[in-house]
Parts: C-alpha cells; structure tokens; sequence
C-alpha cells in the first residue's frame, strides 16, 4: 500500500496518456479495442476484458485534458472525485460532480466527461456484477437506496439507466476508506485484492449513511428484491451441497419457479451461481493457503478434480495451479 502523500504525487502526476491528450486536446485511446474519439458517430460499448484480470473490481485514474466520449458498458461504476470538480452528461443530463463526492452509474448507462484540468481528479471504480450475486449483497439486507440500487443492477429484466450522486464531501470516513482502498490498488502488497473488497463493503456502507441525494431512480418492489437478497445469501453459505430442491424447501417456492426467477432475475441458471460461488471461494484457497488442489475441489463441492480444472480454466483462463503461482509472484 502507498501512503496518502505518495498517492497524492501519483495521481496529480501527468501520465504517458495525459500528456497526450493535453498536446493533442482530443480523446487519447489507452483502452484496446475501444474506438478512437474522432471515429465515435454514437456512443460505443467499454469492453470488459482489460479490466479484470486482476479480480472482480478495478480502479483507474481518469485521464485529463480531453473529453471522454458517450459511452456505456456491462460493469457497474462508481466515480469518486479525489479533487476539484468533474461535469458529466448522463443520460442526457448534465451532472455537475465535486470533491469528495461519489457517483454511482448502473451498467448500460450513457454517459460522457467533459476535458478535466491539471487539479481535476477523477478516480474509476468499476465492478463485475458478479461481485453482488452473493455475500457482499446480502449483507445490506433489503433497506436503503445502495441496496436498492445494487438489487436492480444484477437483475437482467430491468432498465438500466440509473446513477446516484452522493453528496458525501462532508464525510471524512469515507473519504479516507477511498484512500486507503487507492492506496492498494496502486501499490504492490501481497492480498491487495482481498483488501480492495474489504474497502469496497465499507465504502457502500458509509455511502448508506449519507442521506442528501439526488436520482433519476424511480422505487422497485422491496419484497422482491429481498427474496434475491436472501436467496443469494443462502447460496452462498450452503454452495457445496446446495440444490434446487432444498432451495425451494427453504423458500417454500416451486423449484421450478424459483430457477426461473434467478434466471431472469440475475441473467445465471441456479447451477451457474452454485458455479461462481464455488469457484470464488476455490480462488481464494489457491491464493491463501497451501492446500493441495484436489483437496481444495472436495473443499468447494466437487469430487472430481478434472472437472474443477475445466472449469477454473474456463472462468479465469488458467489453470488452478497456474492462478496460485500467478498470485504468488504477484502476476494478477
């Protein structure tokens, strides 16, 4: 982790690509395979991919001196303005976002940012939404606007054109849980990924807190989402073992319906959740301990190693022994 004044030298410092874009005054492309601004005729999609290999949720310093063309993407973000001021067009309205505030945009948002100055910093936090489909969800339980917010975002048979601007300047918490949570992402510690998500659960937690805010949001049906909010947590603490049938059991719901709802509800089968949850957790004994492979599939559920191979390989595009020796020397 670097401390807060060297994170302050690091983000007020003029990278390769800022000192472009302030040479040439137009949208320098640092991003492979999204187009360059002067090809943009409509907004265009943010691929995934060089986002994530690292983990669920990645955190970039927004380049200055050029504007950032309308685009939108599948992740969910939340943008923290770490000084001066940052103007945005969502939606098609403009949002005018200052220091210390926090604005957080559901996937297939349009949005775009207009040229930041030398004393403008605007710090991207983008997440998978797989990061909410278990633990880090349930945890809200079903009240307040975040978890409002995040229910929505998972679910696949919904719009999703909302952002939320907090006016959390005033909060001295949060701003330190973003520099601390900055401050590994930019440095180099063993289990920075494992503390990135730590911060992030604080983060939306203290974001619950602050009360002043404004939305283009309209209310969702509270019961539904608590029943995913709960399903989801039971998932996750039963995913070894777990089946459809007992699910239903537990929710006294028809398992056939109870499939359809997490299908199209979350966009994955009720074996593909059971999948994500197991493979996460099957990451993270490779990553922190030492256990043999074999033993970290029947950890996780699965009695045949082979299998957990194919699909380990599938999910993280290696194998689990390569994913351990890879976050071992720091690779990912």
């Amino acid at each position: 982790m670097v401390n807060h004044q060297q994170l302050d030298r690091y983000l007020k410092e003029v990278n390769e690509t800022e000192a472009r874009q302030l040479e040439w005054k137009e949208n320098v492309n640092d991003i492979p395979s999204a187009p360059r601004q002067r090809e943009i005729t409509v907004p265009f999609r943010m691929p995934d991919s060089p986002f994530f290999t690292n983990g669920p949720i990645h955190i970039r310093k927004h380049n200055r001196f050029a504007p950032m063309p309308p685009h939108y993407h599948d992740f969910i973000e939340l943008n923290y303005i770490y000084s001066g001021t940052c103007r945005q067009t969502i939606n098609g309205e403009e949002v005018m976002l200052r220091e210390g505030q926090v604005c957080l945009l559901d996937s297939e948002v349009v949005h775009s940012i207009e040229a930041m100055g030398e004393d403008d910093l605007l710090i991207n936090i983008i997440m998978k939404k797989d990061t909410f489909t278990s633990s880090f969800l349930s945890r809200f339980g079903s009240r307040g606007i975040v978890s409002d917010f995040l229910a929505n975002a998972i679910t696949e048979n919904t719009n999703h054109n909302r952002y939320i601007v907090f006016e959390s300047e005033g909060h001295k918490d949060l701003q330190l849980f973003m520099k601390n949570m900055m401050g590994e992402a930019f440095g180099s510690r063993v289990y920075a990924q494992e503390m990135i998500y730590n911060y992030t659960m604080l983060i939306f937690t203290e974001l619950m807190r602050v009360y002043t805010v404004r939305t283009n949001n309209e209310s969702l049906q509270g019961a539904a989402k608590a029943d995913l909010i709960q399903i989801l947590d039971y998932i996750e603490k039963n995913y070894r073992d777990c089946s459809l049938t007992q699910l239903s059991k537990a929710f006294s719901f028809n398992a056939n319906y109870i499939g359809n709802m997490l299908k199209k509800r979350t966009g994955k089968t009720f074996i593909e959740l059971v999948k994500t949850q197991r493979l996460i957790h099957a990451a993270g004994l490779l990553a922190n301990t030492d256990r043999p492979i074999e033993d970290v599939a029947h950890d996780v559920g699965y009695s045949s190693l082979g299998f957990l191979y194919r699909i380990f390989a599938e999910q993280y595009q290696m194998t689990p022994m390569a994913y351990r020796n890879a976050r071992r020397t720091g690779a990912t």
